[in-house]
């Protein structure tokens, strides 16, 4: 008993001590700050309309009217416009190669033997029976041995060795076309070529 009459002690006293405490501070309703940035902005435009000059008349003459002076007639000869160049046509093996190849997919092991970071272009030369070609590019660190999958065909290489600078490519195609077998191709300095 003695327990509930001081645990019902303690709650008034904390009642009490909190209704003796600092008000809330008063706030203004959304529909008050508006009203008060409306009338803010009255009160710029009014001010801004005060400070402006009134219109006075200037004691400057109107200028006289100018006579109008008709320029030569300039006979201009026609030409011919030029020819335009054949556009040339575009090889789309240069492109990208498809997301989704339907062609028979060959692997390819590319090392870098080049003491250096390379930059590797590997084009197919021609277009597969489905009609899809293109130039796969690959950055090698150094020393890496990437493991790649590539349409099956004849391709093309060309390297950008970064240091020392050289500029390794294949000395004739490179033919990847059987599915069982991982090619494997060396990049050197000087040269792309099966190993």
């Amino acid at each position: 008993m003695k327990r509930k009459f001081i645990s019902v002690i303690s709650i008034l006293i904390i009642t009490i001590l909190s209704a003796c405490g600092p008000a809330a501070t008063p706030t203004l309703s959304v529909i008050e700050v508006q009203g008060t940035a409306v009338a803010q902005a009255w009160l710029a435009m009014t001010m801004t309309q005060l400070a402006m000059p009134t219109a006075t008349q200037t004691p400057i003459p109107p200028s006289p009217t100018a006579t109008f002076t008709p320029l030569p007639t300039i006979v201009i000869p026609t030409l011919e416009p030029p020819t335009l160049p054949a556009v040339a046509t575009v090889d789309p093996c240069n492109g990208v190669p498809p997301v989704k190849p339907l062609g028979d997919m060959v692997k390819i092991q590319f090392i870098n033997k080049t003491d250096s970071k390379l930059n590797f272009g590997f084009g197919m030369e021609q277009q597969n029976s489905l009609k899809e070609c293109g130039t796969y590019n690959f950055t090698l660190n150094r020393f890496d041995q990437p493991e790649v999958t590539v349409l099956a065909g004849c391709y093309w290489g060309y390297g950008w060795v970064e240091s020392p600078r050289s500029t390794p490519r294949t000395a004739s195609s490179l033919c990847v076309t059987d599915k069982s077998k991982t090619y494997q191709v060396w990049i050197t300095k000087d040269l792309i070529a099966f190993h």
